[in-house]
């Protein structure tokens, strides 16, 4: 490790740290310099990022020394190890901020009830001086400290697009939509070291492209910046020193080395034999969705038959997740359309239950929202009533299926294990097999990759493919990375803006 100079950002030295569930990256030692580019490298679940908050001064120490030199010099400074640093100095976007935005809806559907959001937070509020510095109420404001965060609050808005939606719900917002939402508010503090988790999490191409570009500006300003991925080739190419984490230790720091890069997956797609018996599994005519004075789906018209495989794409904001909150019965503006799932349109003679009986769902809302203390075993039960928990006794029958699936996908060692222990793949192949288990006519799976790693993302996509081949069930696969898509997609839809772009046939790529 080189000497560390009044200019360093982080230093570690033979620290170890008090992780949830007992000590973490014993006897670690780390330098972090201006000049350099780092990331936080690891299998999903290994601590990156854990290891950011240590890097924060969030994790108090066990042993040894953590240190912010960059700071020691500012009158403002109170020792790191109790996680007291001047405002501005360090800043974090992380994935836990975005779990605890969408646990903070107090259930998953909310964003499409206005009349539940009425009174809730908007982006704007979330975005007020004093809820970004967290400021005492008390506290005596400085007029120039003022004037900066007003610059920087524009600079941020218009950076990552924000303006359309200042006067939202903040539970209105979509996944990417958020992400976009916490780094831009991480960056309205001008940190002079900015720690990100996983950066481009729900990100389309186009957001994806600016943040590199802000990223590459932050460098050139002098703002010191750590990122962590599950995924080596989510790194941009600049980053010139990696930090390898397994199982909360770190196990290398230094200059970066060359990282597996996944193989891209074949992307030719697998022609399937498909029955036409009975009625569309999804029928959209002429579907308009408002809300407020905005259009959020226009004139939306498209059919999915039994057994079909469709890809949904499409920018954030581009009206994707409100499409599936339709097909859901989960939008009440579907009594207002012509939004017809296996034959079956809400209304009198149909509830939101008769429609979900035909469904099978997994997405990060979900999985968000799940009980903690849930075992997998009650989780994947209680796909039979669509219901977040089992409140009644399942039948032989409906045990023996959810054996029957938990077995299918792996997943039999950890049957008794509560759904918030397990790890993120084993997370989401126990939301595949609730959304298998009542054997459904179409399977949804709405960005079921976000976050893992490599390896997990190509088991969960194999278990994915294998699951609605066996079911013969119909898909919706709603993706930003093209390279995620199962082979069996043989369709397109795209969105943007509200509007359907394309609905049709998935040529090979």
């Amino acid at each position: 490790m080189p000497a560390p100079s009044a200019t360093c950002y982080v230093v570690l030295e033979n620290a170890t740290f008090r992780g949830p569930d007992g000590p973490v990256f014993a006897h670690s030692d780390l330098c972090l310099c201006p000049g350099e580019r780092w990331a936080i490298v690891g299998p999903t679940d290994s601590g990156k990022g854990l290891l950011l908050a240590a890097l924060a001064g969030k994790l108090s120490l066990v042993e040894g020394r953590l240190r912010h030199p960059f700071l020691e010099g500012d009158p403002r400074f109170a020792d790191s190890i109790f996680g007291v640093l001047p405002p501005g100095s360090i800043a974090m976007a992380s994935m836990n901020q975005h779990r605890q935005l969408l646990q903070a809806r107090e259930f998953h559907q909310l964003r499409w009830h206005g009349s539940f959001t009425t009174g809730t937070a908007s982006v704007r509020e979330h975005l007020e001086r004093s809820q970004v510095e967290q400021r005492n109420p008390f506290a005596v404001m400085d007029g120039q400290v003022a004037q900066r965060f007003e610059r920087a609050w524009q600079r941020e808005v218009d950076r990552f697009e924000l303006t359309p939606l200042l006067d939202r719900p903040l539970v209105a917002l979509s996944s990417g939509e958020l992400h976009r939402l916490l780094l831009a508010r991480a960056l309205m503090l001008d940190p002079r070291l900015l720690l990100v988790d996983e950066p481009f999490a729900s990100l389309d191409a186009h957001s994806r492209g600016a943040l590199l570009q802000i990223l590459d500006a932050l460098h050139s300003d002098g703002t010191g910046v750590v990122l962590a991925a599950a995924r080596a080739d989510d790194l941009p190419a600049g980053i010139s020193h990696i930090i390898e984490v397994q199982e909360r230790r770190m196990v290398y720091a230094g200059p970066r080395r060359e990282q597996p890069v996944a193989e891209p997956r074949k992307a030719t797609v697998r022609a399937r034999a498909t029955s036409t018996d009975g009625p569309p599994l999804v029928e959209f005519r002429d579907v308009t969705v408002r809300q407020g004075a905005g259009t959020l789906l226009d004139r939306v018209t498209f059919t999915i038959n039994p057994g079909e495989h469709w890809a949904l794409v499409g920018p954030n904001g581009s009206g994707k997740s409100t499409l599936l909150s339709l097909i859901l019965a989960d939008n009440p503006q579907a009594f207002a359309n012509h939004v017809r799932v296996g034959g079956r349109q809400l209304g009198p003679g149909c509830g939101i239950w008769d429609i979900k009986a035909l469904l099978g769902w997994v997405s990060p809302e979900l999985e968000a929202h799940y009980p903690p203390d849930a075992s997998s075993l009650d989780a994947v039960l209680s796909g039979f009533a669509s219901s977040l928990g089992v409140y009644g006794e399942p039948s032989h029958d409906q045990n023996a299926a959810a054996f029957e699936w938990l077995d299918r996908l792996g997943l039999d060692r950890v049957r008794d294990r509560p759904f918030a222990t397990l790890a993120a793949c084993h997370r989401r192949l126990v939301l595949l097999a609730r959304a298998a288990v009542h054997r459904p006519s179409l399977l949804i799976l709405d960005e079921p990759c976000q976050g893992l790693d490599q390896p997990g993302r190509e088991r969960l996509l194999a278990a994915i493919e294998a699951t609605a081949l066996a079911l013969r069930a119909g898909m919706i696969f709603v993706t930003h990375d093209p390279g995620e898509i199962p082979s069996t997609v043989t369709n397109l839809l795209v969105l943007e803006s509200g509007h359907l772009r394309y609905a049709g046939f998935r040529a090979n790529r």
